[in-house]
């Protein structure tokens, strides 16, 4: 097997993982949500450890990419991951593409959800400064 075809294989095989990998982290994603609604501290703690694993793979997953897009001459941009699926012979060709505008949209829902648990830290974060800024006889004594 020739140096392009190695690299063409490595790279179809990562977005492939990459498939595997966004969809779990989607699922983390989701559970860390509803850990953060409820304030579960030991699910929220699970649901980051997984996330940062998921995210370090990912990100050598595309680091190599970058690697072969560099080993092609191709560029960093959207349109040089495009090239280099051209290169493809057309049965596998199909299958990238069709592999990679999947990803495109799964990396879009994890950042969209990410969003919103961020939105929820935010929130957490201001009530936290809310009750500390409060006097403390207020915030522990039953309202009347």
């Amino acid at each position: 097997m020739s140096q392009r075809d190695q690299l063409l294989k490595v790279v179809e095989q990562d977005v492939h993982d990459d498939l595997t990998g966004f969809a779990l982290l989607h699922e983390w994603m989701g559970r860390l949500q509803v850990a953060l609604m409820a304030r579960e501290i030991v699910t929220i703690t699970e649901a980051n450890g997984h996330i940062v694993a998921l995210m370090d793979a990912a990100s050598a997953r595309a680091r190599r990419r970058s690697r072969v897009l560099e080993v092609f001459r191709l560029g960093t941009d959207t349109r040089a991951m495009d090239s280099l699926i051209g290169l493809y012979e057309p049965v596998r060709r199909g299958h990238v593409d069709q592999a990679w505008k999947t990803l495109i949209a799964s990396v879009e829902r994890c950042r969209d959800l990410n969003e919103r648990n961020g939105k929820l830290l935010a929130m957490h974060g201001e009530i936290f400064q809310q009750l500390a800024r409060q006097d403390p006889a207020q915030v522990y004594s039953p309202s009347l």
